[in-house]
């Protein structure tokens, strides 16, 4: 009986055959695993090799060389395999197969990589040519362009004593002794008419976002000089060029959407019309504006502000020692004003304010007694001469000028004037807007009433110091002055017909209203300067025209109708033709 262990000579041929049995298992497990699309592969083979291994039948180094012969040769057979059966689908060697995607498929693919490619082009700018940065998308520009036509016409039964005391101010002061030279103080033109003439009005602003609650914004504007309500360009002159003024320059908080605070010099704030401001007034200050929703079909407004009118100089007068300078006499404006906007429909709303205007230390004081023959150039009181009139309210001579001893019957008498009353404004304004078919109507109504007016109060000094110089009626005698006349109310009225503020191509309105103001209703520094050339003491009427001729832009003629209240007679009416642009 042969023995059953094998010699050791005897393992060789096992092993050879062994290793065939691999190979061979490899070879037909790489070819299956090719012909299955790749699958993974049971780990029988490894298996029995480790087994192999571990019963010493192999070393270890055998059985991974065993491993990598196997699997070189299993790669060679799919590779001759593949050659020698190629698939049907007619591809070549080398050709890449993509698997077929579906035409709807392929659209939805198409569309949302383009919509998010542009959108990313938009945000980042980088498929436009010449792409500005992004944070000029934070600004906005704005601007304005008006031509005007304008004439003035004056009636012949005007009188032609109208003293001109706001450019006394601004020039003077202006010596009174020389009126019996044969000098005059400035004087109105109240006879001689202007017919003609081409003005200008231009204005550029940015706005500039600072982040979601803060904006910024300036803007520039045209202008024949520094006044605060008009910024008309009388053009000609010789072609010289014209001048540029800082029109606004601000910057507002909006923490929420009912509220907003503005400081530095900004449009009105408030809700009104031309009766008291020019609609070229801008505010310097500081004001909060503030919008709560009251009912589903009323929403309530209120508007607080304060904007220093003037402040004393800090070296007045030039002249005066450190224990003469002028002490503060700031002149300010504080406002509140209330008001609400009934909605009744679509077409139909009613927007009502009440307002009150606080003007503080407006009124001129009378100086103490001044020695101006000694060679001072000041008196005590000069800084409360307004820096800018225009014409109506009532003014006194605010100088009490000591005569000269060396010679009491001459000597020089250089004089400013004040205001004769302060001014502390009452306001009510109404608007009505709704439709006639399919046309829109506007109507308006502003009343205003000086509540600080006393007419006493331009009577206040004993011993004839400090009375008016204007405002009295017309004597039929020259060599007589009349009866001092003034008053402290004002009130407007005006209907609108079709689209109040035109903007496009074919709109159109058709507005007629009448104003009346009396003298002392309100400042007359900062009332329209087309209404009677500016002013108070006026009553009239004004008639506009209005009409698109392309988009932000049309076309205007206006007229207006205006003469005196009280005083000397003072009759002119104001035409115009105007072709606006808005960008």
């Amino acid at each position: 009986m042969k023995s059953s262990i094998a010699k050791p000579g005897s393992t060789r041929p096992h092993r050879r055959a062994l290793c065939l049995a691999v190979s061979l298992l490899l070879g037909s497990a790489s070819l299956h695993a090719l012909a299955q699309d790749a699958a993974p592969s049971t780990n029988a083979t490894i298996n029995l090799i480790r087994l192999m291994v571990k019963k010493g039948l192999i070393t270890q180094a055998d059985a991974d060389g065993l491993l990598a012969q196997a699997k070189s040769e299993a790669e060679q057979a799919a590779r001759q395999t593949a050659q020698a059966a190629p698939l049907n689908d007619g591809a070549q060697p080398g050709d890449v197969r993509v698997p077929y995607v579906p035409q709807s498929v392929r659209n939805q693919i198409r569309d949302q990589v383009k919509e998010e490619v542009i959108a990313q082009a938009k945000s980042e700018h980088w498929a436009e040519p010449n792409a500005l940065p992004e944070w000029l998308d934070r600004i906005s520009w704005s601007g304005d362009i008006h031509v005007r036509d304008e004439s003035w016409l004056f009636s012949r039964s005007n009188s032609p004593f109208f003293i001109d005391y706001g450019t006394l101010n601004r020039t003077g002061p202006f010596d009174l002794s020389k009126i019996t030279q044969g000098v005059t103080p400035p004087i109105f033109n109240s006879q001689q008419n202007r017919l003609n003439m081409l003005r200008l009005q231009a204005h550029m602003g940015m706005d500039v976002k600072l982040g979601d609650t803060v904006t910024a914004g300036i803007r520039i504007g045209s202008g024949n000089d520094n006044n605060p309500v008009s910024t008309t360009q009388t053009l000609g002159g010789g072609l010289i060029k014209k001048n540029l003024w800082l029109d606004r320059a601000w910057i507002a908080w909006k923490p929420n959407d009912w509220s907003k605070m503005s400081a530095g010099r900004f449009a009105n704030p408030f809700f009104a019309t031309d009766l008291i401001y020019s609609n070229e007034l801008n505010f310097d200050g500081i004001a909060g504006q503030f919008k709560v929703p009251f009912r589903n079909d009323i929403d309530t407004f209120a508007t607080v502000g304060a904007f220093p009118i003037e402040f004393t100089g800090n070296d007045t007068p030039s002249q005066g020692l450190g224990t003469e300078k002028n002490r503060s006499y700031d002149k300010w404006l504080t406002a509140a004003q209330i008001g609400a906007t009934w909605k009744f429909d679509e077409d139909t709303q009613w927007k009502v304010a009440l307002a009150y205007y606080y003007f503080n230390r407006m009124r001129g004081q009378l100086s103490a007694p001044c020695p101006l023959y000694t060679g001072i150039n000041f008196c005590s009181t000069d800084d409360t001469a307004p820096q800018y009139m225009q014409k109506g309210n009532t003014v006194f001579l605010l100088r009490d000028i000591i005569p000269d001893p060396t010679n009491p019957s001459n000597y020089a008498q250089p004089q400013l004037v004040g205001l004769a009353y302060n001014y502390r404004l009452a306001n009510a304004t109404s608007q009505f807007d709704f439709k006639v078919g399919q046309t829109p109507v506007r109507l308006q109504a502003d009343y205003v009433r000086n509540m600080a007016y006393h007419e006493k109060d331009a009577f206040r000094y004993p011993n004839g110091l400090g009375q008016p110089v204007n405002n009295y009626q017309s004597s039929s005698d020259p060599s007589v002055t009349g009866q001092y006349k003034s008053g402290p109310v004002g009130w407007m009225l005006r209907g609108i017909v079709g689209t109040p503020q035109v903007s496009a191509a074919n709109e159109w309105n058709v507005s007629l209203g009448y104003k009346y103001l009396q003298p002392d209703a309100e400042l007359d520094s900062l009332t329209d300067q087309n209404f009677h050339l500016g002013g108070t003491n006026a009553k009239g009427f004004i008639l506009t025209a209005d009409y698109g001729i392309a988009p932000n832009t049309w076309v205007s003629a206006r007229y207006y109708n205006a003469k005196e209240v009280y005083g000397p007679p003072f009759a002119l009416d104001v035409v115009q033709f105007e072709v606006s642009s808005k960008f």
